[in-house]
Order: structure tokens, then C-alpha cells, then sequence
């Protein structure tokens, strides 16, 4: 007598395949988990540049600022060598922009002087469609149809403010929203507060002392 051939049931071979698709979606889920939490780090450490690079930048600009006046489009002397908040407003603003603060730094590389300009470098820091901005342009003074540069530091920044270090009372800090404050010199404030909101790091703020490059606070 053969013996019976030996094999899997129909229910057998059910709950086999039950089991397999329980496995692969597991297996699944922890891939896509992965995957996520790559594209998360990786957005995190592009935001994370983002305000490093521009520290660094602020840091280095404000610490090479000189007391030199410049001229704007209209060939008119500015009111002061470095300008804040509502003493930046433009006779023609320009939509979509909000001007910061403008001054003249040190440092502007030019080997050889091959370059038909000076070391000298005039910067604006502006808030320009939800992001915080650094323009420059060849020339210190400014004239209509003379190219501006930008360079987006911070892509996703609302809300941005600058104030500028008045002087101390009582212990405390006083910050004045615009720069020169009325009736007061020219030259630099003593420090400047940059604040504005990120939505993957919420409220951030950075102030730091004029002319010293490490004297960056946070």
C-alpha cells in the first residue's frame, strides 16, 4: 500500500500567506519609518545651516562696521553711517520688503585691486517674503540701475524685528526699535538683537555686540 502523499492544507497555506503579508508589513512600515526620519533629520540640519551660516555672517559684518556715510539713489547723503528700523524707509519702498538696518563694514577682498571698487562694503539686512535676506551691491554709494545682490540666509523666518542697544538702566538693557536714536550721534549702536520665528525651531533670537567678533550671543 503507497503511502499518502504529504503536503499543506487550504488552511495551511492561508495562514502561511496570513503571516508573510503580516511580516512584510511591518517590514514595510519600519522602511517608510526610516525613511522619514532621514528626510526629517536631513530638512532639520539644512535649517540648522541656515542659521549658523547666518550667525556667522552677522557676526562678521557687524564687526567690521566703519563710520562712513553713503549716498542713496537720489545722490543725497544718508542721515547716519548706520541706519535702523524706521530710519531704513525708502522714498520708493518696495512691496514685499522690509529694510532692517545698513551699514558700511571693512574686510571686502579685492587682490591685486583688480576690481574697480574699494575694500569698503556697504550691507543691508532686510526681511524679503518670509525670509531674512543679506544684499549687497558693487558700489558703496547707491544709483539708479546699480545691480543689488541678495543672499537668502534664513528661507523660512516670520516676524522678523531688529532693535539696537540704547544703553543700560537699572541693570537692564535698553533697545531702541530704529537707529540713530533722535537727537543722538551718529556712530553705531552698541549692539544689535535680531529676532523672528522658524516653524520647525519656533522663537529665536540673536544678539550681538558691535566690533568684536566673538561676542555673539544667543
Amino acid at each position: 500500500m503507497k503511502r499518502a502523499e504529504q503536503g499543506l492544507t487550504l488552511v495551511e497555506l492561508l495562514v502561511a500567506l496570513l503571516v508573510f503579508s503580516f511580516v512584510a508589513s511591518a517590514s514595510v512600515y519600519a522602511l517608510r519609518l526610516s525613511v522619514d526620519a532621514r528626510d526629517q533629520l536631513s530638512a532639520a540640519d539644512r535649517r540648522i545651516a541656515e542659521i549658523q551660516i547666518a550667525r556667522i555672517l552677522l557676526k562678521e559684518d557687524l564687526a567690521q562696521i566703519v563710520n562712513r556715510r553713503v549716498r542713496d539713489e537720489f545722490g543725497d547723503p544718508t542721515s547716519a553711517a548706520f541706519r535702523g528700523g524706521t530710519e531704513m524707509r525708502l522714498r520708493n519702498p518696495v512691496p514685499g520688503e522690509t529694510l532692517l538696518m545698513g551699514f558700511v563694514r571693512v574686510g571686502w577682498a579685492n587682490p591685486g585691486a583688480d576690481a574697480p571698487r574699494s575694500s569698503l562694503q556697504y550691507v543691508e539686512y532686510l526681511e524679503k517674503d518670509g525670509a531674512l535676506v543679506r544684499r549687497i551691491r558693487p558700489f558703496l554709494d547707491d544709483a539708479r540701475g546699480q545691480p543689488h545682490f541678495d543672499r537668502v540666509l534664513i528661507s523660512d523666518a516670520k516676524g522678523i524685528e531688529a532693535r539696537f542697544l540704547a544703553g543700560e538702566l537699572r541693570g537692564e538693557l535698553e533697545w531702541a526699535a530704529s537707529w540713530p536714536l533722535p537727537g543722538g550721534d551718529s556712530g553705531p549702536p552698541r549692539a544689535v538683537s535680531i529676532s523672528f520665528s522658524t516653524k520647525r525651531f519656533g522663537d529665536l533670537r540673536e544678539d550681538v555686540w558691535i566690533g568684536a567678533l566673538d561676542g555673539a550671543r544667543s
